[in-house]
């Protein structure tokens, strides 16, 4: 198995991806301004934060 490096990775993990949905619900950070912070790619930012409103829709369909 290989280490998990955010710099690389196309997705966020865990705190990191906690952190980024925080802080772009925050209405105060920019996908470059999240990256930049958490010192990761732009498009993992962005990756995340789609997969959480997706994840957040079905949750709103199933209830």
């Amino acid at each position: 198995m290989t280490d998990y490096d955010p710099s690389t990775a196309a997705y966020l993990r865990d705190a990191q991806a906690h952190a980024a949905i925080v802080l772009w619900a925050s209405g105060q950070f920019d996908t470059k301004d999240i990256a930049d912070a958490l010192r990761c790619r732009e498009d993992a930012v962005y990756r995340t934060l789609a997969l959480a409103k997706e994840g957040a829709r079905a949750d709103r369909r199933a209830g």
